[in-house]
């Protein structure tokens, strides 16, 4: 199963963001907004995601803080979950996963 985060906004270095951050790099698709053009809620970058990893837009679980983003990832296909807490997000997870 992919493992992508697709990213809101690009740091202002993305070089310099990624070697602070090594787990980034066991990831199957990184996606900065800056660099391919598009941010959320812009249905362009789920299908970035979409295309990049060659799945099917029900293969994701979106997770993001605003309404807006969520409800756009759900309109191309894809499973989505507001976040308002660890808690909350564990249990969509547990439930999302065993279907995979």
């Amino acid at each position: 199963m992919p493992r992508s985060p697709c990213c809101p906004t690009s740091p202002p270095t993305t070089d310099a963001f990624l070697a602070a951050q090594p787990w980034l790099h066991h990831l199957d698709h990184i996606a900065f907004s800056g660099k391919i053009k598009a941010a959320k809620p812009d249905p362009a970058a789920f299908q970035h995601c979409v295309v990049a990893l060659r799945a099917a837009p029900a293969d994701f679980l979106f997770v993001d803080d605003r309404e807006e983003n969520v409800r756009a990832a759900q309109a191309i296909g894809m499973n989505g979950h507001i976040f308002t807490g660890q808690d909350g997000l564990a249990t969509v997870v547990d439930t999302w996963l065993p279907t995979r």
